[in-house]
């Protein structure tokens, strides 16, 4: 029997520029959560349904949910309504963790509000939703996920896994360590179980730093036997020219970071068993980068994968790759804009074509488990039903 062909998962695109450019939505200081700002009211909530639904209609198999930059502390900075007393204190951590989960059942209904295509497995309600957390760095004003520097606090890997440990606890019922003020009701239970029962993924997105890279696995671990193991991916930053993170770390450190089963002790600390568990992720990869850089990375990556795979018993993880469909624009975290760079240089080829491009080369190698493709900022459903029709064109044999 011929080996079967390496599935292909198409990803949702862009959601803060969508919401920016089709529905006139714009973030300042005071909406820190971007995106997640619109889980505060029900009229906002109908608002980001109907953005995630038209990638659902795109062809889109897997959305993000709406928590990127969502955080307890984004949440304290952020006004219910402006005539709540509520105002001045902002929201606090119990209605946070109920917002957050809002947004996965939010997900969820816009496959449903999709409308049927007979056939096609991610409509009506079958299509995937992906828990999307972004790095710490995404909620600090201004954002720093793509320079990577941190505040003195979040330094080390203990500290970004009690962070991320924190908020992972709004979604999964059953986390070893981590510090949960919310009510231990039966109510507050059974909201967490249906929550983490329509999160399909997780996707820690975004990633700047290595150490955060390890961070992310050790609160994955700490999901304890009572609760359903989620796979997720872990999906790092490389801006700018050069083919490192933020923080320094090449290609090769951070795919040891992500697969490698030694946890070097960096912090020169011991918190016991808990830090030297790492979960092991069902997917690696690249969002929030140039799509011209893509594939000098994923080759990188590949060649990476083998030192750390170092016998076929072992399983390849699958590539998840979502670039930017940026023209030459950098993002200012300062100022909220998009500035177009003098130097840039536009492709010729469009972005759906290139990325599908990249997508078949990768394929056709044969490396990985599948391959999750999508896009990142200022893409938009247009692109996402288009890159649908030439991977539907493929042939499976």
């Amino acid at each position: 029997m011929p080996p079967q062909p390496m599935q292909i998962h198409l990803l949702d695109g862009a959601l803060g520029t969508l919401l920016s450019s089709h529905y006139n939505l714009h973030y300042t200081s005071s909406t820190p959560l971007w995106s997640s700002n619109l889980l505060i009211s029900p009229a906002d909530r109908n608002i980001l349904r109907d953005a995630h639904s038209r990638y659902a209609r795109a062809g889109a198999e897997i959305l993000l949910s709406a928590t990127y930059q969502a955080s307890f502390e984004g949440f304290a900075k952020s006004q219910r309504d402006t005539c709540s007393e509520e105002v001045e204190r902002g929201i606090g951590e119990d209605d946070a963790r109920r917002l957050m989960r809002g947004a996965v059942g939010v997900a969820r209904d816009a496959f449903e509000c999709a409308g049927g295509l007979e056939g096609r497995a991610y409509i009506k309600g079958k299509g995937k939703v992906a828990l999307s957390l972004g790095p710490y760095g995404a909620c600090m004003i201004p954002s720093t996920e793509y320079s990577g520097v941190y505040d003195s606090s979040h330094q080390s890997v203990g500290a970004l896994r009690d962070w991320h440990l924190q908020r992972l606890g709004a979604f999964c019922p059953f986390l070893r360590g981590a510090e949960d003020s919310e009510s231990d009701s039966s109510g507050e239970k059974g909201d967490k179980i249906d929550c983490w029962n329509d999160v399909d993924m997780v996707a820690f997105e975004t990633l700047p730093v290595r150490k955060e890279i390890l961070a992310v696995r050790e609160s994955m671990s700490c999901v304890a036997d009572g609760s359903e193991r989620k796979p997720f991916w872990i999906s790092c930053v490389f801006p700018g020219e050069e083919f490192t993170l933020p923080d320094g770390s090449d290609v090769r450190q951070v795919v040891e970071a992500m697969l490698g089963m030694e946890r070097e002790d960096e912090d020169n600390n011991d918190d016991g068993e808990l830090q030297r568990q790492l979960a092991v992720p069902m997917g690696i990869g690249i969002n929030c980068t140039r799509v011209d850089k893509i594939e000098k990375l994923i080759l990188d990556m590949e060649d990476a994968v083998k030192g750390v795979i170092r016998n076929e018993n072992e399983k390849w993880p699958a590539l998840v790759v979502y670039p930017d469909g940026t023209m030459g624009e950098v993002y200012n975290t300062t100022t909220k804009e998009w500035e177009k760079v003098e130097a840039a240089v536009e492709s010729e080829v469009p972005w759906e074509e290139a990325v599908f491009s990249i997508v078949k080369r990768t394929r056709e190698r044969g490396m990985w488990k599948a391959i999750v493709v999508g896009g990142c900022c200022k893409t938009t459903p247009d692109d996402i039903a288009i890159l649908r029709k030439r991977i539907d064109g493929l042939s499976t044999t």
